[in-house]
């Protein structure tokens, strides 16, 4: 009888992560953890773990994190766990190592939330701070409506009516920028790109300096889940489409390269993206090709509402509630959906880009 796919699906981060970390000692990969300084809830450790498999001085190096939005990390880890057991001998070619980072926010794996221990998404928090931080405006005008004080029927008529008003007069397109691009001046709002890099990102980038080995040709995969067509994926670029990068990734990836500068993608573009400031840890003549794949779950406005409603709890709510841990569960099942039909997709084409991707190393 052939396995379940989606045993690679861990029920927690704990779980997640002795998954990994077995997997990678099996496969006999060189392991560095990186502890954060929070702890889980019942005062377990919480940690980025590296895992390296390759030559000592790589020709070329693959990255692949996964969990940079906390609770988007069951979905990254299965990834990557179904790499260590399943992918990894087909990988061993001659000069090219992989780097598999799991849990870029520990906390938020751990505690299901898509922003770390302080309130921000670290996915808007790999810039220069003060200097890069962009101006929200429409954001500051809608900032009652998106991070309300009350959840309740009346008032979110009134909310949720607002949000409405601006799609219809500056369109839907416009609103998702102002709720997604990040700001910097709200840190109990949703979307808070903080206010100097935080601990994962120190890390991560320390990771970047150590593990890289001196490749000089590296693509990194940061692994994601919740925008676009249940189980349907694309791969999301920073870049302008006459770049280098997006060149070489629509020739890896096909029509599933987007551009998020072009409008093509399922999200705007973003500040202080991880794949944007994290490049910085590499010499300028090393050639780099980041791109985010993003599997899609549900429609949009209802992930959006869940996340307001997770934010919502931590600031106004009481966390040890049924409300709470309804809250919880919509987090869970709109970043990670319960059915195992949507798991073996995100399994199935999770590989593929894996494969791609070496491919499309090896032969450019």
């Amino acid at each position: 009888m052939k396995p379940d796919p989606t045993r690679h699906f861990a029920p927690s981060y704990a779980e997640a992560r002795r998954a990994f970390l077995a997997a990678a000692e099996q496969c006999r990969a060189q392991v560095v953890s990186h502890p954060i300084s929070r702890r889980g809830a019942r005062g377990e450790e919480l940690a980025i773990d590296a895992a390296y498999l390759g030559p000592g001085n790589p020709e070329s190096l693959i990255v692949v994190t996964s969990g940079t939005h906390g609770v988007e990390g069951f979905a990254g880890s299965a990834i990557q766990h179904q790499f260590l057991t399943e992918q990894s001998g087909a990988f061993g070619r001659r000069g090219m190592g992989m780097l598999l980072v799991h849990a870029v926010n520990p906390y938020g794996f751990a505690y299901l939330r898509r922003v770390n221990e302080n309130n921000v998404d670290l996915n808007r928090n790999f810039l220069l701070h003060p200097d890069e931080h962009v101006p929200n405006p429409d954001y500051d005008s809608l900032y009652e409506a998106i991070n309300p004080a009350v959840l309740a029927t009346e008032s979110e008529q009134t909310h949720q009516g607002r949000l409405l008003e601006f799609a219809r007069e500056h369109g839907p397109r416009r609103l998702q920028a102002a709720l997604t691009c990040g700001q910097y001046t709200h840190p109990r709002g949703m979307q808070f790109g903080g206010v100097d890099d935080e601990e994962s990102n120190r890390l991560v980038r320390r990771i970047l300096r150590d593990e890289a080995r001196g490749a000089r040709r590296v693509a990194w995969i940061d692994l994601h889940t919740g925008l676009g067509p249940y189980g349907e994926y694309e791969m999301i670029s920073q870049a302008a489409v006459d770049a280098p990068t997006y060149v070489r990734g629509r020739r890896w990836y096909g029509a599933a390269a987007r551009s998020t500068l072009a409008g093509e993608s399922v999200t705007p573009h973003l500040n202080g993206d991880i794949l944007d400031g994290a490049l910085l840890e590499f010499e300028e003549d090393v050639e780099v090709t980041p791109f985010a794949p993003e599997f899609g779950t549900y429609e949009l406005n209802r992930v959006f509402l869940a996340m307001r409603a997770d934010n919502w709890l931590h600031h106004h709510g009481d966390l040890d509630s049924e409300e709470a841990r309804a809250i919880k569960a919509e987090l869970l099942e709109v970043f990670r959906p319960a059915r195992g039909e949507w798991q073996s997709l995100i399994l199935e084409r999770g590989a593929r880009i894996l494969e791609q991707t070496r491919d499309g190393l090896n032969e450019d």
